[in-house]
């Protein structure tokens, strides 16, 4: 399980008013205070929004918060709102995603991932995350919004992940040892010198440097980011457990993995800023991953929980834009490409990632999966509107010819699974029914079952007759 109760690092914002969560005042035992992660803002500046101020920083969703005034208190910020309500009948985990369908979709190929990525470690993370915010992962609206957010993230998960196997960045970590201490060690690496195929480096990093320079942003450092230079990681001893014969192992060009800030996560975070990020979100403590960053590699609430983080609160535009989440809830899975991956994958080519190119392949096969699994249909852009609405160009090409190719076969079964369910999913016509057809099917129907009818539904059928007759006594 999580350290201490989440806080998110929550970067929305909007014009226009007072959209702070202070608007209106807090309560009692409560007390405004400002979110610095997100913008520079103090406490003082945020504390003026419970009085009415509509400018800045009040005019940012979720700059400013009401926060209790114990001491030492976790400092929780709000999530970007969905304005959608809370599913309270149904649990993500308890009612939709059953192990037995977790295990459908995730099936790790790696002892790693197998005991990273579990059931138990994604469901505490879901219940910690909604427990504390009042934007939920996964219990928002009907369960058919419910089930098209897991299969979303799911289908993340398995791209970012390759397939819930790596749990650290493969060249930044070569043949990874667990020392006597119980502590993990990485040998870092060059990409030029790394060997994705045999996954093998041909020249430690610190042949060519002094230190571990990477992934440290010293203009992003608490409470914008973890602590961090560019010359303090180095190599160091590593010590080896005394079941291991030690002259086998090359031990030369080992960092602690708690010192390093590279890639890890369900969704991937890397850098100082965003660790601090994702432990605020997790912990309401930005420097519980500041002080161990590889705790998203060995403890699965981490994994799962950073991906979370991730998913509800990284904006398109910085401090601003759409999220994931939102995207999900709209059913489209070519928003939530775009709201984390933008011009990357939307759209993908050689000439900015190759690497993307196949990524964005492979998310629209796992949704498939993870769609046909949780039995719920997304479409690759879905805009009934263009406000808040967005659009991940060529995904709705790759969907079409990787089925015309056959290099998605899960998405087959999930074009099988939406005829199936039809016309819920897409409605259909149909011939109006016959005299016969009521007799057979409503004959026991009472006249207190038709007059228990909802008046609006005879409202509903008269107005249009009334309308379209004076409509027509117009003309």
């Amino acid at each position: 399980t999580l350290l201490s109760p989440l806080v998110l690092h929550v970067s929305h914002a909007q014009t226009g008013g007072n959209l702070s969560n202070c608007k209106g005042g807090c309560d009692l035992g409560e007390v405004c205070i400002g979110n610095p992660f997100s913008q520079p803002v103090t406490d003082a500046q945020c504390n003026k929004c419970a009085g009415g101020q509509y400018w800045w920083p009040c005019n940012f969703e979720t700059l400013c918060f009401c926060n209790s005034i114990e001491e030492n208190a976790p400092r929780a910020p709000p999530a970007p709102k969905s304005r959608i309500k809370v599913n309270e009948l149904l649990d993500p985990c308890r009612d939709i995603l059953t192990e037995e369908v977790f295990d459908a979709i995730v099936q790790p190929m790696s002892e790693e991932g197998k005991a990273l990525f579990t059931y138990s470690g994604l469901c505490n993370a879901i219940a910690q995350y909604n427990i504390l915010h009042d934007e939920k992962f996964a219990n928002m609206g009907s369960d058919v919004q419910m089930r098209a957010e897991l299969a979303a993230f799911l289908a993340h998960t398995a791209v970012d992940t390759h397939g819930f196997s790596v749990t650290r960045e493969e060249f930044h970590c070569v043949d990874p040892i667990m020392g006597s201490d119980g502590n993990a060690y990485c040998k870092p690496c060059k990409e030029e010198h790394y060997d994705s195929g045999t996954m093998t480096c041909s020249q430690h990093y610190f042949v060519s440097e002094e230190s571990y320079k990477e992934y440290c942003d010293i203009t992003r450092q608490a409470p914008q980011g973890c602590g961090c230079d560019k010359e303090s990681v180095k190599p160091v001893f590593v010590p080896v457990p005394v079941n291991t014969n030690a002259s086998n192992v090359d031990t030369n060009g080992y960092i602690p993995a708690s010192d390093a800030y590279f890639t890890r996560g369900s969704i991937q975070i890397s850098w100082n800023y965003d660790y601090y990020g994702a432990s605020l979100s997790m912990t309401g403590n930005g420097d519980i991953l500041c002080d161990n960053p590889d705790l998203v590699a060995t403890n699965p609430a981490y994994a799962w929980g950073v991906g979370l983080y991730k998913w509800m609160e990284k904006m398109t535009f910085g401090t601003m834009g759409e999220t994931a989440h939102r995207q999900a809830l709209k059913m489209n899975f070519g928003g939530t490409v775009k709201a984390l991956y933008g011009e990357l994958e939307c759209p993908s080519n050689k000439w900015d990632s190759i690497s993307h190119v196949d990524m964005v392949h492979d998310r629209v096969a796992q949704v498939c999966k993870a769609g046909a699994a949780l039995g719920v249909y997304l479409e690759m852009d879905k805009c009934e509107t263009k406000r808040d609405c967005l659009e991940c160009d060529g995904l709705r090409k790759i969907y079409d010819s990787c089925q015309e190719l056959g290099t998605c076969p899960h998405c087959a079964s999930w074009v099988d699974f939406v005829r199936s369910v039809a016309p819920t999913v897409t409605p259909i016509r149909i011939k109006s029914p016959t005299f016969d057809d009521w007799n057979q099917n409503y004959q026991d129907r009472s006249a207190a079952d038709v007059k228990a009818l909802p008046w609006t539904a005879v409202t509903l059928v008269f107005i249009p007759l009334y309308l379209a007759g004076s409509l027509f006594s117009t003309i």
